[in-house]
């Protein structure tokens, strides 16, 4: 086995000669050195700087993707993606509640009543810390009984970044619809 080496492509298969209406051939027969020249553009092409770093930025994302694929599949995450896909999870909607405060504050009416939207925020996220617990001690109780040799590591900030993603945008996305048995 070839440790530095390529892996062999498959030899592509020849096209067939392109022929006149009357039966003749369309253009002569490559010679040799023309056909090993094509032969070697097909196998190594010659690539733009621009091309080369498509080609190249597509290989990443692909392995990327099986990477992810792999990560994914643990069944602790899993479990977390069903557990926190099923719930209505307050964190989702912090960004649009959040800079609707944010925007609030600069209307010059709403001047006397900052504080009281300072307080706001601060309850609101004292909800979504509030949420995330609740949703941590259900989660771990639910792991022991189905996996309990799933390790919890980094298991409470994926859940925590799922729950502030919103549904649609999460990636896998979800598997069970809100309030769904899983």
């Amino acid at each position: 086995m070839a440790l530095f080496k390529k892996p062999a492509e498959p030899e592509p298969t020849p096209q067939p000669e392109a022929h006149r209406p009357d039966g003749r051939k369309a253009a002569p027969t490559p010679t040799r050195r023309e056909a090993e020249a094509a032969r070697r553009a097909r196998l190594n092409p010659q690539l733009s700087p621009k091309e080369a770093r498509k080609r190249e930025r597509a290989a990443q994302y692909a392995a990327r993707d099986r990477q992810m694929a792999v990560q994914e599949a643990s069944p602790g995450r899993v479990l977390m993606r069903d557990h926190v896909d099923a719930r209505i999870n307050p964190a989702e909607f912090a960004m649009p509640i959040l800079l609707g405060v944010m925007a609030l504050t600069l209307v010059p009416a709403l001047l006397p009543y900052i504080q009281w939207l300072l307080y706001a925020t601060w309850a609101y996220i004292a909800v979504m810390i509030l949420d995330t617990v609740l949703m941590w001690r259900g989660f771990k109780k639910l792991v022991a009984q189905r996996h309990p040799d799933t390790p919890l590591r980094g298991l409470l900030m994926y859940g925590f970044n799922r729950q502030m993603t919103f549904r649609r945008w999460r990636r896998p996305p979800p598997r069970v619809k809100r309030g769904e048995a899983y």
